[in-house]
């Protein structure tokens, strides 16, 4: 009889469980040494109100991290229904840094840090903690500034899928 590996079933059993857990869809920018970087992230929340922070969860193997280390500063843009290719493009592997936006229309906001345009909402933060934590980075950021727009729906992410809200 062969002997299975159990943290292999939990990997998968922890995944399909996770994707039970609807998302909103963001995507985490920053520039350093002169080139933009940007990531697709679903671990994304509020800390604190006062003072205003917020954290996403990076993996180690990305250079996200090294890169907001570098710029110490980073904006989150929250993405609308309309913006998976946006979602798509940021979370697809092998990607390198660029000097400016290639393939999704981007924007500067006054604090020289690139977000998505068209987004339904972004921040504008200063690295304010990170922690390693398993195989992530957990960075947390103090806002500068926020923004929003007034109209639209955000991007959600359930069961490996984009998906939208049901205003009914």
């Amino acid at each position: 009889m062969a002997v299975m590996d159990p943290s292999a079933d939990l990997a998968t059993d922890f995944k399909d469980a996770l994707a039970s857990w609807a998302s909103g869809v963001t995507v985490v920018t920053t520039r350093a040494g002169g080139l933009l970087y940007g990531l697709t992230v679903s671990s994304f929340t509020s800390v604190s109100l006062d003072p205003p922070l917020i954290l996403v969860c990076l993996a180690t193997t990305n250079r996200m991290g090294e890169m907001i280390g570098q710029s110490r500063r980073f904006g989150v843009s929250i993405l609308g229904r309309e913006q998976e290719a946006a979602s798509n493009y940021f979370a697809s592997p092998g990607r390198e840094p660029t000097e400016g936006f290639v393939e999704i229309e981007g924007q500067w906001t006054d604090y020289e840090v690139p977000i998505v345009q068209g987004a339904l909402a972004h921040v504008v933060c200063d690295l304010h903690d990170s922690t390693e934590v398993g195989d992530h980075l957990v960075v947390v950021g103090r806002v500068i500034h926020a923004e929003a727009e007034r109209d639209g729906e955000p991007l959600v992410y359930w069961r490996r899928r984009y998906r939208g809200l049901d205003a009914g």
